[in-house]
């Protein structure tokens, strides 16, 4: 219940107050101790020492801080008109089958439907053209971009950079596309603004049984090359089940993905 704690933030009840203030640095271990000036006589009421709060950012990369200690007080919502969603976020634990589900979207629906096309440092190979399956850039380009915050996403494998571009998102919806998405569950609060307004579907994995059992399908069909082994599928289970408790909040719709066919259907 909502109370005001003396020497707290009013609307925060102790409990609340007293975790906001365990996750805030005080001044004394955000700065360097030096010397405080002595305050003037025209001081203003409270001031104690001329330091200033080191301001500490949220960034997409770098939030798993911020994510554990996320504390859902309330969400501000306010009466909006009619409007169009501009993205389709596909949101779920790796090999749930997100990917596929995109790819049957936008072929089902090309008009319609739309994707990003992921950016990366890496040499392109020979068969290989910019702009068909990835754009190829510098890595010193890609780092400065990083830093500037211009990817909703990014990651580095075998010494190669990948991500996503915030930029290429904003192509996608204005050429009159929905933009579909599989990202990281992390990218969701990036995205929940009034430019990209995303619909959020989380793809729920079944039970291990139903997932090895369509993997099994997968392979006879040519679809899938690598086998699920019991161990895997019981942690794709429960990775799925850490992102629905983490980030349930935030989903529109979800689908239990124990069928491909029958989940696309509901789906579009």
């Amino acid at each position: 219940q909502a109370c005001h704690v003396e020497g707290g933030s009013a609307g925060l009840s102790q409990l609340l107050e007293e975790k906001r203030k365990a996750f805030v640095r005080r001044d004394a271990e955000m700065a360097p101790a030096t010397a405080s000036p002595v305050p003037s006589a025209g001081a203003l009421c409270g001031s104690l020492s001329g330091k200033r709060k080191k301001r500490m950012m949220y960034l997409t990369t770098k939030n798993a801080e911020f994510d554990r200690h996320e504390l859902l007080i309330y969400e501000e919502v306010a009466r909006m008109p009619p409007f169009r969603r501009k993205t389709l976020v596909l949101i779920g634990a790796q090999g749930v089958g997100r990917r596929s589900l995109k790819n049957k979207l936008i072929m089902a629906d090309q008009a319609r439907y739309g994707t990003t096309i992921p950016y990366t440092s890496r040499k392109p190979k020979d068969t290989e053209k910019d702009g068909h399956g990835y754009r190829f850039v510098s890595r010193g380009e890609m780092e400065a971009d990083i830093k500037a915050g211009r990817y909703l996403e990014h990651g580095e494998y075998e010494g190669n950079l990948y991500g996503t571009k915030i930029d290429s998102i904003r192509a996608v919806v204005d050429s009159g596309k929905m933009c579909i998405l599989d990202v990281n569950p992390q990218a969701v609060k990036v995205l929940r603004t009034a430019e990209f307004v995303p619909y959020v579907v989380f793809i729920e994995a079944p039970g291990p049984e139903t997932l090895r059992a369509m993997n099994r399908a997968a392979l006879e069909s040519g679809v899938a090359t690598k086998q699920l082994t019991e161990a895997n599928a019981r942690r794709t289970v429960e990775e799925s089940n850490r992102i629905q408790r983490g980030y349930g909040h935030y989903f529109d719709l979800s689908l239990t993905n124990d069928d491909l066919e029958r989940t696309f259907g509901r789906l579009r």
